[in-house]
């Protein structure tokens, strides 16, 4: 198993779209019943194990309301790494991403891998689910390297509540980021 350092990362994405909730599952904590949209900035770090890594995460889950666009460039800061979360239940949330990686872009001082995740599987048929699956897709091979500082890398179904790709998810995104911090020290 190798061991690594801590790695940065951000949570993007429109409010109420499960930033939180997936954060919590990846973390194995309960789920909360009662909704409250994250306001501002919530820190948390875990400690990541699985067959061949060990990996801290320092999770930066943004809020995603308007009025907290100024405030979140701050944050975007030595970022590693970034999980884009839309909501399959709510398509205006799927029409807001080119938005959120505009807004990321701009501070980033280096190229970052980011994933999209189209979250609450669960709440669509799955005709439904397959039509976004096949345009969320679309979207990553278009704006693949569409942006300066952003590597849109891959895409994932998920639900946040059963824990459908979220492991998986966090996992790809740590081995890029490890990845890409190995290759940067090679000489």
């Amino acid at each position: 198993m190798s061991i690594y350092g801590a790695v940065k990362i951000v949570l993007l994405g429109d409010f109420a779209t499960g930033k939180t909730t997936l954060k919590r599952n990846f973390m194995g904590l309960h789920l909360d019943e009662v909704y409250m949209s994250t306001l501002g900035v919530d820190l948390a770090t875990h400690k990541h194990l699985d067959e061949d890594m060990e990996l801290t995460f320092q999770i930066w889950d943004l809020g995603g309301q308007k009025d907290f666009r100024e405030m979140r460039k701050k944050h975007y800061a030595g970022s590693e790494g970034g999980l884009l979360v839309f909501d399959k239940s709510r398509p205006e949330t799927f029409a807001h991403l080119k938005e959120w990686l505009d807004e990321v872009s701009t501070p980033l001082k280096e190229k970052i891998p980011i994933i999209v995740l189209g979250n609450k599987n669960d709440l669509l048929d799955a005709d439904n689910n397959q039509r976004f699956d096949l345009e969320a897709e679309q979207f990553v091979n278009e704006y693949k390297n569409s942006f300066e500082n952003i590597e849109l890398v891959n895409y994932y179904s998920t639900c946040a509540l059963t824990g459908l790709n979220v492991q998986r998810a966090f996992s790809e995104l740590g081995r890029l980021i490890i990845r890409k911090k190995s290759d940067e020290l090679k000489i």
